[in-house]
């Protein structure tokens, strides 16, 4: 197998494409036709994605490994790209946004990490996607960095005749979320009001007893117990 300088394990005529992780549930079909469609780069990088060949500042194409690994990289990012805000992660069910971290994009992209990251710095460089570095702050003056929230240009879609398909999904997707979000609302809201009136409704409590029923429960004071004793004994003799 032929192989580059790099010791990658590149093998120029035979490029790894992005594949998704097995089980995964179909992604939907713009993004599917994309991530097909963008290899021709591989082929043709002057032709097919220019702004993103250039970014080596040469007139030579961008070198095949490279190529590979940013048709791999990208391939992963637009497999988790969610549709409404084009935003590259996994959506969580209270309406927040988990962006996924430069270790997971390398795994599942099946590049070294490195690499991978060379390939995101020309991805951004050709405007192809966006980076928004995020930090938690953990103290007074600390911060802690987390995965950092990607974006896909919308015009990548347009560049192979995919704008107005990509448009059309989104409009599905933003209805489908806002179905999902709104039965979320009710859910909890539903959970909010039986917790109020569980506060306002407290437990019956049984009715006092009456009658003879509370004449038997009824706890009789032991000096009166015995006094009652010398009083059924009073005038009896003794047994013959």
């Amino acid at each position: 197998m032929m192989r580059d300088g790099n010791r990658c394990g590149h093998d120029p005529a035979h490029p790894r494409w992005f594949a998704p992780p097995e089980n995964h549930a179909n992604r939907p079909g713009v993004l599917r036709r994309l991530i097909a469609r963008i290899r021709e780069y591989y082929v043709s990088p002057q032709k097919i994605l220019p702004g993103l060949n250039a970014v080596n500042e040469s007139d030579r194409q961008q070198r095949s490994e490279r190529r590979e690994a940013c048709i791999a990289l990208l391939g992963c990012i637009l497999h988790y790209t969610e549709l409404v805000t084009l935003r590259v992660g996994i959506p969580q069910p209270d309406g927040s946004f988990q962006g996924l971290t430069m270790e997971f994009l390398a795994e599942i992209s099946g590049l070294g990490e490195r690499r991978a990251e060379r390939a995101v710095h020309d991805l951004k460089a050709a405007g192809i996607i966006t980076v928004h570095p995020i930090a938690q702050r953990i103290d007074g003056c600390a911060y802690k960095g987390i995965a950092a929230i990607r974006t896909v240009s919308r015009h990548l879609f347009a560049v192979f005749g995919l704008g107005q398909w990509l448009e059309h999904e989104r409009r599905k997707a933003k209805e489908r979320r806002d179905k999902k979000m709104e039965k979320h609302r009710r859910k909890a809201q539903g959970h909010v009001r039986m917790a109020m009136n569980a506060q306002h409704d407290p437990k019956p409590q049984p009715e006092p007893e009456t009658g003879a029923a509370a004449r038997k429960n009824e706890m009789v004071p032991a000096a009166e117990f015995f006094a009652g004793i010398r009083a059924s004994l009073k005038g009896r003799g003794p047994p013959s």
